[in-house]
């Protein structure tokens, strides 16, 4: 299976503080990738370091056998697009003048204007997702699932191979969450696209990912698909979490967190 991503002994640290340590592992090509552990252990750090936000001439990780140092921030923006948790999106724009904004990476230079075919695919992202009736409508004025959907939209709009999500469904319920993961997982299915997904929700996780890495105090304690890394004994190491684990038809295991008190 092709490796999309490969990082090797990658440290990172905030002043003194070392938050990433010796973190490696690989993600394959058109599969659903889940980074899970407890707040503060790295890993929303771990995805601004993929996408050169935090060190940009970073020796440690590859995409697509190129190392990351080795490409412009534009030829990046054409592989790799983030899905953020919330955007600080604070003007009157429509949803399709914003997710058009996805295309900003493939314009020739920074006072060419946005082509028909620029609008073409920006429209045709926002009727896969189900949001072109939304297309002249205030983004702003979008409730919080309609509006996280619209980020997605933005992103593939870019046309990435790599679609990093930090932390998606935080701030939606539970039937928005299982929407969004659901269509990130038939894009991941049917658009030759790898997703790689900072996730709190274990269950959300077992749902959607093909692989799950456990990061702990910065490192990458347990990695391998949901059935293999979600159970008991590693939850509690992980969480300090005493848990049942129940599985479904398709030996999917859910999480049943226990009282502690």
């Amino acid at each position: 299976m092709e490796e999309v991503i490969k990082i090797t002994n990658l440290s990172f640290s905030y002043g003194d503080k070392n938050i990433l340590k010796n973190i490696t592992l690989k993600i394959e090509r058109n599969k659903v990738i889940g980074i899970l552990g407890p707040n503060g252990c790295g890993k929303s750090t771990l995805l601004k370091n993929i996408l050169g936000y935090l060190n940009k001439n970073n020796e440690n990780i590859e995409i697509f056998q190129k190392k990351e140092k080795e490409y412009t921030q534009k030829e990046k923006a054409k592989i790799m697009a983030l899905v953020p948790q919330k955007s600080s999106l604070s003007s009157p724009m429509s949803v399709i003048d914003f997710v058009t904004m996805g295309r900003l990476p493939h314009l020739k230079n920074s006072w060419e204007g946005y082509s028909k075919k620029d609008f073409d695919i920006a429209f045709e992202t926002l009727k896969i997702l189900g949001l072109e009736k939304f297309s002249n409508r205030i983004a702003l004025s979008l409730s919080g699932g309609e509006f996280q959907r619209v980020l997605l939209a933005r992103a593939l709009t870019q046309e990435p191979k790599i679609l990093l999500l930090d932390e998606p469904t935080s701030a939606l319920d539970l039937n928005h969450a299982v929407d969004l993961m659901g269509r990130v997982k038939k894009l991941v299915k049917n658009h030759d696209i790898t997703a790689v997904a900072v996730l709190h929700d274990l269950n959300l996780a077992s749902m959607f990912c093909d692989k799950l890495f456990l990061i702990k105090e910065g490192k990458v304690a347990y990695q391998g698909t949901p059935k293999e890394v979600l159970t008991e004994k590693i939850l509690e190491d992980i969480y300090q979490l005493k848990s049942k684990i129940i599985y479904d038809e398709n030996k999917k295991p859910y999480i049943i967190p226990l009282e502690k008190f």
